[in-house]
């Protein structure tokens, strides 16, 4: 084999050829059909080489193409960031000027859902974070999309959550879009109404819902649910407005338990995402 190796890389027209010569003499004492079998075999032989250096080259066309894809998101992405900072510190500068509280961030604390109520009038789960961990009654819980619940009974090492669907916890909601406030009541599964909504109030099929932050039951701006319905009731002064959430209160496998805000920070956030990267490298 370290023969053939070494021909085959020095000499490869003439091992070719030698190969081809050999073949061709073979091939004459041989009966047709055994001709047919041999010539097929000799040509996958051959051809092998040449059909994996064009696969390869199928697979590197490929790649380059996917590379060019993803250099233009990450061009986008730069170009995004930097708008989003530009944008970020207009607004920290006109809140400052109107003499506006600053807005801040929160910090999400990972959870895992270790069991769920089996009772059909009250949906709640338990979480494996309790006051051990920080964990506060009355904090609000989110899922990867959108609010889920909030903490009702804090234990020392897990905690209660009572989900929005639930129709005693309706929560405050404004339309992302247009602004419209309403309240969001349970009804069924993940469907819920939305609540004290005008006819003539701008909600339409396709908003988006965030918590309002009135009340301070949720904080404000964080996703709820989607409207798929809105419209008007002939001879009632409010819209018929359903939406569904943006969390399967039915599937929950893991949560985020929200906790106190803090002053917004980019560079320490920046900080604290380069030693995370730092510790996984």
């Amino acid at each position: 084999m370290a023969i053939f190796s070494f021909l085959f890389s020095k000499h490869l027209d003439k091992s070719i050829l030698v190969i081809s010569i050999v073949v061709s003499v073979l091939l004459l004492g041989l009966e047709e059909d055994s001709k047919m079998t041999t010539v097929r075999v000799v040509s996958s032989f051959l051809l092998a080489p040449v059909e994996k250096m064009e696969k390869n080259f199928i697979d590197i066309a490929r790649l380059q193409q996917e590379n060019d894809k993803l250099r233009e998101i990450v061009a986008a992405l730069y170009y995004e960031r930097g708008k989003l900072l530009q944008f970020e510190s207009e607004k920290k500068r006109m809140r400052k000027l109107l003499n506006f509280r600053m807005d801040s961030y929160y910090r999400f604390l990972p959870c895992e859902v270790i069991s769920m109520s089996s009772n059909r009038f009250y949906h709640s789960v338990t979480i494996d974070r309790g006051s051990g961990d920080g964990v506060v009654r009355g904090m609000p819980v989110s899922g990867y999309r959108g609010i889920a619940g909030r903490v009702t009974q804090v234990f020392p090492s897990s905690a209660r959550v009572l989900l929005i669907s639930n129709k005693s916890l309706p929560v405050s909601c404004r339309d992302g879009r247009s602004r419209v406030v309403g309240i969001l009541k349970w009804d069924r599964g993940n469907l819920f109404t939305l609540d004290y909504v005008g006819s003539e109030e701008d909600v339409m099929v396709g908003d988006t819902l965030l918590t309002s932050g009135l009340g301070k039951v949720f904080p404000r701006g964080f996703q709820v649910g989607v409207v798929y319905q809105a419209k008007k009731v002939e001879g009632r002064i409010s819209k018929n407005v359903r939406v569904v959430s943006m969390v399967d209160l039915g599937r929950l496998e893991e949560l985020f338990v929200i906790m106190s805000g803090e002053k917004w920070d980019y560079r320490e956030i920046m900080r604290e995402l380069e030693e995370l990267k730092s510790d996984a490298e």
